[in-house]
């Protein structure tokens, strides 16, 4: 979606990809799904039949984690550290409990207890906690939770290793809006790290972006909440401006969004273009809001081409 400054107060409908096949929207959870109990929710790969472990809430965590970890140690689990450091280039955490589960092939496995409720600070420190781990040296490990108010799904989907995950976690240390251009270097070194992807800054990356995302994202067990996409809504739709705003003729700039577009927009010669909103749309609808397509598009109202790798403002 994009206006022209022309003309403010009409907003034009976002381009979408006439060409391109519909596709489902991301799974939906499932109608009948059993809750938890609300005594206490767990994620990870606890050995089935053994019921949840009941956890005090508001209790203090150091009495809560010395609990669970006796009861694991009962149900079989060998308990080989409480507060145990993992170092990342992200930083370092302490998580509560790291175990080995199994009797011949032990698993590594690493568990975090909360007694408090799930506020948006919490969910943040439970996210960077996995994105740390997942940049160390037990990057392979099971993350679980066990927590006394029930589990956002947030952090259920954050203590998992499938695709999507992995790639959201890589990209929350650049999940700054005020930085838009670092937003985008993080964007192109997290595809490198994942898909082998050497990302320059014109339109002919979007196609394969497109099919590797839609394919990681149709892959997913369970319901992902359009909540927990916006690091990579922001990483891919600060990516997306980046090479709108360096194949601009007359360049571009970055700006708040205001009471339009999401989080920030792009300013151009006589459009503003909401990138980040386009990277919503199609994370949610597929190929039919086509990113490659989009782009293409707003190059060509512009009267510029996307195709010549690494173009600036400057080389305009």
């Amino acid at each position: 979606m994009f206006w022209r400054r022309r003309g403010r107060d009409k907003t034009e409908a976002r381009p979408t990809n006439p060409t391109a096949p519909r596709v489902g929207d991301a799974q939906p959870p499932a109608a009948d799904a059993e809750e938890q109990p609300e005594e206490v929710e767990r994620t990870g790969t606890a050995p089935p039949g053994t019921g949840p472990i009941e956890l005090e809430r508001d209790a203090p965590r150091p009495v809560a984690i010395q609990h669970a970890a006796e009861e694991l140690s009962r149900r079989g689990d060998r308990v080989v550290e409480l507060f145990k450091e993992v170092r990342s280039p992200k930083g370092r955490a302490n998580l509560a409990i790291h175990l080995k589960r199994g009797s011949e092939t032990e698993e590594d496995v690493f568990v975090e207890v909360a007694t408090g409720p799930w506020d948006d600070e919490a969910i943040g420190k439970a996210a960077w906690t996995a994105a740390i781990l997942r940049g160390s040296e037990h990057a392979g490990a099971n993350l679980e939770f066990l927590s006394a108010y029930p589990l956002p799904d947030e952090v259920r989907f954050f203590g998992e290793r499938s695709p999507v995950a992995l790639l959201l976690l890589d990209l929350i240390q650049g999940d700054d809006l005020q930085e838009p251009e670092s937003g985008a270097e993080t964007f192109r070194e997290a595809a490198n790290r994942h898909w082998g992807l050497n990302l320059e800054y014109d339109t002919g990356m979007l196609s394969p972006i497109e099919e590797l995302l839609t394919t990681a994202l149709n892959e997913e067990d369970g319901y992902t909440p359009p909540r927990i996409l916006d690091p990579l809504v922001h990483g891919l739709g600060c990516y997306i401006g980046e090479i709108l705003r360096r194949h601009a003729p007359q360049g571009g700039s970055w700006r708040p969004a205001g009471d339009w577009g999401e989080g920030i927009v792009l300013e151009l010669s006589d459009l503003t273009a909401d990138p980040l909103g386009q990277a919503r749309s199609f994370l949610e609808n597929g190929p039919e809001d086509s990113i490659a397509f989009y782009a293409e598009y707003v190059l060509k109202e512009l009267g510029a081409a996307g195709s010549s790798p690494g173009k600036t403002p400057q080389d305009a």
